[in-house]
């Protein structure tokens, strides 16, 4: 059981992640605002760390950029021009050739959901979107698009005591992608294994269970409302939106993830998990940071049992 001190300790330090994150994310903003002004043809966002204001010294941004007017070659100089200003004021891009690298048309990420055409970067994209983006530019049609998203999901007439099981069943899909592309992404041993492995089992794992949590609330109300505490939630980073629906229940799920921020921000951890292969998996910070992973996957399993309880249809649908 935590101590008030340790408590406010905590608060503290996820206090400082989410201060550094907003001072960035305004960094951006601003910049973006004094480039582009009033252009109306492409969205800027981000996922990742910063989105999640979860950013720590060793974050990179993952940029993104949704094209409104079907411009691609405009948005794409527009990326390119953007990027070179963010990397001249410190902000740290990530590598060249990830699923974010080229724009895309905002009307294809909401109609391609299932389906051959649904490849893992479109899963990857849509469902890093909806549970974690952030506006960097653009804002009202960046949250109309989530909107829209969340409308493909919930389908209009959908019964009041139904939970929005198409939504999660995509979140589920896509938690079990990342964790079989896992397995392929360090095989060989050429890249560095603990790191990975370790973000997946505490950031990955809680975006992915504050999606589920979120589907949780959707019970019991008629589609329309359902809609809208979806897009509330989902506007929401997922340390806060577990606070807001878990509440004090969440403090040690929330204690132990503040520990893997402040080890993945302590540069000689960081530089033990980034080593190549197996060899990360042989350090001191990995033991540790596994030990707590495992503490944290519990937590949030003791949330699933007590707080929805095993009857709950969000605990059906995750077992059958």
């Amino acid at each position: 059981m935590s101590t008030g001190a340790d408590t406010s300790d905590f608060n503290r330090k996820l206090m400082h992640f989410h201060e550094q994150s907003v001072a960035k994310l305004e960094t951006m903003r601003d910049a973006a605002k004094a480039m582009f002004e009033d252009t109306c043809g492409f969205v800027i966002g981000v996922n990742g760390s910063l989105a999640r204001r979860e950013y720590t010294s060793g974050s990179d941004v993952d940029l993104f950029f949704l094209v409104l007017d079907g411009d691609i070659a405009g948005a794409k100089a527009a990326q390119e021009k953007f990027r070179q200003k963010m990397q001249e004021v410190g902000v740290k891009m990530p590598a060249s050739g990830g699923v974010f690298e080229e724009p895309l048309p905002a009307d294809e990420m909401l109609a391609t959901i299932g389906g051959n055409d649904d490849t893992n970067t479109f899963i990857t994209r849509r469902m890093l979107f909806l549970l974690e983006g952030e506006w960097i530019f653009n804002r009202s049609a960046f949250e109309e698009t989530r909107q829209a998203l969340v409308g493909r999901y919930v389908e209009e007439g959908l019964d009041d005591k139904k939970i929005c099981l198409f939504l999660l069943n995509d979140i589920i899909r896509y938690w079990r992608t990342i964790c079989v592309d896992y397995e392929y992404k360090i095989a060989g041993g050429g890249k560095a294994k603990a790191v990975r492995l370790i973000k997946l089992r505490f950031s990955r794992m809680l975006l992915y269970f504050a999606g589920v949590v979120a589907i949780g609330q959707t019970q019991g109300v008629p589609y329309e409302e359902k809609r809208k505490i979806l897009d509330k939630l989902l506007s929401t980073p997922p340390i806060e939106r577990l606070r807001s629906v878990i509440g004090d229940k969440s403090q040690t799920s929330l204690q132990l993830y503040t520990e893997f921020l402040v080890a993945l921000d302590d540069p000689e951890t960081r530089k033990q998990l980034e080593l190549l292969g197996d060899d990360g998996l042989s350090t001191t910070a990995y033991a540790v940071l596994s030990e707590k992973a495992r503490a944290f996957k519990d937590s949030l399993f003791q949330i699933l049992v007590t707080e929805l309880g095993t009857g709950h249809p969000v605990i059906k649908a995750l077992l059958l």
